[in-house]
């Protein structure tokens, strides 16, 4: 063989092994979509080769998803969403829902009902009256007002048919549905990426996520449980996916919160008490096969607290890290079916 053709094909082989290296070894770079929705933020990451004008469409169609899930569907801040139209009707009545809405109801009433009632959309109104809801911050109610409004509540007096895709409450309800469906918006936008041919990315939308696939590094998916002080943007611990399908939800009381004389109030609303939540729970995270059941479990566990939330989440093997108050710092356990997919020595203390 002459030389030069020797050369030429030792460079060929060497450049091909190059490229496998760097295509198979290497942390694939993923790419990124991001904009603003239900009063907050979504982002998107897929990795694999994507051509441009499929990333283009990729990004309207899901803009425009969350678009009609937040102002059409599930808003408490537009009075022409399906949701308010809902509230607003009169009690005794059958209504044709969308099966976005039907749907997310449905799962609420399981999780209402599993978790003894703690939680609770019906909690709308008290949500209000403590100045956590579209009409803002207001005086702390007095005793009478907090009655007066809990009464108004009770996930008891909503009846769904799935045969004919309706709902009726049977008195003068107002539902809140935030503790639930960002999580669903998150399962809609896995969903429509899955339906594209996606199988390795990330969705998350206020914090509440979905992943699939083996992540960029080939590993799975790394995620931050974010330390619960104010201010404070650092990992408190991690999971990992482990290259399955995966959906992760936060609750906390270190975000949104008042404070009157002192006292933290916060926004999380026990429907027992018609009150905030008043325990030592910090933070609560959450796992399950669907972010909506994800983020409605955090919720539910939140207002549980840290001794009742974990015997609940121990009886129904519930995915759960809590993170607690604990002196000048935070203390932490997790449950038997989160402890899987946790960092190494992700519990204990950690001071603030």
């Amino acid at each position: 063989m002459p030389r030069a053709v020797l050369k030429a094909l030792i460079i060929a082989v060497v450049g091909a092994l190059l490229f496998l290296a760097l295509r198979y070894c290497s942390p694939a770079v993923p790419l990124t979509l991001h904009g603003t929705t239900m009063g907050t933020s979504w982002n998107v990451q897929v990795v694999g080769a994507v051509p441009s004008p499929t990333l283009d469409g990729l990004a309207l169609d899901i803009r425009s998803l969350l678009e009609h899930l937040d102002k059409e569907v599930f808003s408490t801040w537009r009075t022409d969403s399906e949701l308010n139209r809902f509230n607003a009707a009169a009690a005794g009545q059958a209504h044709a829902l969308s099966a976005h809405l039907f749907v997310v109801l449905a799962a609420a009433l399981r999780v209402h009902e599993a978790s003894g009632g703690a939680f609770d959309p019906s909690v709308a109104v008290l949500v209000d009256l403590w100045g956590f809801g579209p009409a803002g911050r207001r005086a702390e109610p007095d005793p009478v007002a907090i009655d007066s409004a809990r009464a108004r509540t009770g996930m008891q007096y909503l009846a769904l048919d799935v045969d004919t895709r309706t709902a009726l409450k049977s008195t003068d309800l107002v539902l809140d549905l935030s503790g639930i469906a960002k999580g669903y918006a998150v399962d809609q936008v896995a969903e429509l990426l899955g339906a594209a041919g996606f199988d390795n990315f990330l969705v998350e939308i206020g914090g509440e996520l979905r992943v699939q696939g083996a992540g960029p590094q080939g590993k799975g998916w790394t995620i931050a449980i974010e330390m619960p002080a104010v201010g404070a943007r650092a990992a408190y611990a991690t999971i990992n996916s482990g290259g399955r399908a995966l959906a992760v939800a936060g609750s906390g009381d270190y975000r949104n919160f008042r404070e009157v004389d002192g006292q933290r109030l916060s926004h999380t609303i026990d429907p027992l008490s018609g009150r905030p939540v008043a325990h030592g729970l910090a933070a609560v995270t959450t796992i399950a096969d669907t972010a909506m059941l994800a983020d409605a479990w955090a919720t539910a566990l939140m207002v549980l607290g840290p001794e009742r939330g974990r015997q609940l989440a121990d009886g129904l093997q519930l995915g759960a890290y809590f993170i607690i108050h604990e002196n000048t710092g935070f203390d932490s356990f997790p449950t038997a079916s989160i402890q899987p997919f946790l960092g190494s020595g992700d519990s204990g203390r950690a001071p603030l």
